[in-house]
């Protein structure tokens, strides 16, 4: 997948980087002042769903709505894949002094996969709970009922009060998304895509506090 991103040079002018995957963005230079470029990625669990998060806006903001609620989904899952694959990989080396093996990472993703759904299936313990029981010890749930800033995330959507949060995501996103991607569903509104969106940030806000609160980070 393709990564275009204009960047504001000290000039004014915006300069245009680009980059395919998980791969570095090359060096550039301002077209109007010739001064060299960069771009870095910001510190994150998952890189890639940061790009997705960027891909799934650039989507809104042209008019590609279905696309943009495919893919903030993607952003939401990556993170959530790779942030069990941190506390493994860590749980591993300091039981082992060794590095998880490809095969070892292939098993976890399977089991993960497995677990259908970010809610899961009726009377089975989802993906959201999985890794949030892992990493917290809480449910998804209950690190969100006793988290301050997953708190403050949740009330920015009102009708989630006093509804499971990993259910009003399920229904208010994944839901939307397996329209799309299970239903042949490409009539999507920009409503619904801003509201998507808007629900895929505050997921994955919610899981790098998740990250913050097990390892400490202030």
């Amino acid at each position: 997948m393709k990564f275009t991103y204009k960047i504001p040079c000290a000039c004014g002018y915006k300069v245009l980087f680009s980059t395919h995957g998980d791969g570095p963005f090359p060096e550039v230079v301002c077209g109007e002042c010739g001064s060299p470029a960069h771009l870095m990625d910001p510190l994150s669990v998952s890189v890639t769903a940061e790009r997705l998060l960027y891909r799934s806006n650039a989507g809104l903001e042209s008019g590609d709505y279905s696309l943009s609620i495919v893919i903030g989904t993607m952003a939401v899952e990556s993170f959530l894949t790779r942030l069990f694959l941190k506390l493994k990989r860590m749980d591993t080396y300091a039981t082992t002094l060794s590095v998880p093996t490809r095969d070892q990472e292939e098993e976890w993703k399977r089991k993960l996969r497995e677990r259908g759904g970010f809610a899961g299936r009726e009377g089975s313990v989802g993906p959201a709970d999985f890794v949030s029981n892992a990493i917290t010890g809480m449910t998804f749930d209950e690190f969100v009922a006793n988290n301050t800033v997953a708190q403050r995330i949740m009330a920015t959507f009102p009708d989630a009060a006093n509804q499971s949060a990993k259910h009003y995501f399920q229904k208010e996103l994944f839901r939307r998304r397996n329209r799309i991607a299970h239903w042949g569903y490409v009539n999507s509104t920009e409503e619904e895509a801003q509201r998507c969106h808007t629900l895929a940030v505050a997921i994955v806000s919610i899981l790098r506090e998740m990250d913050r609160f097990k390892y400490g980070a202030s």
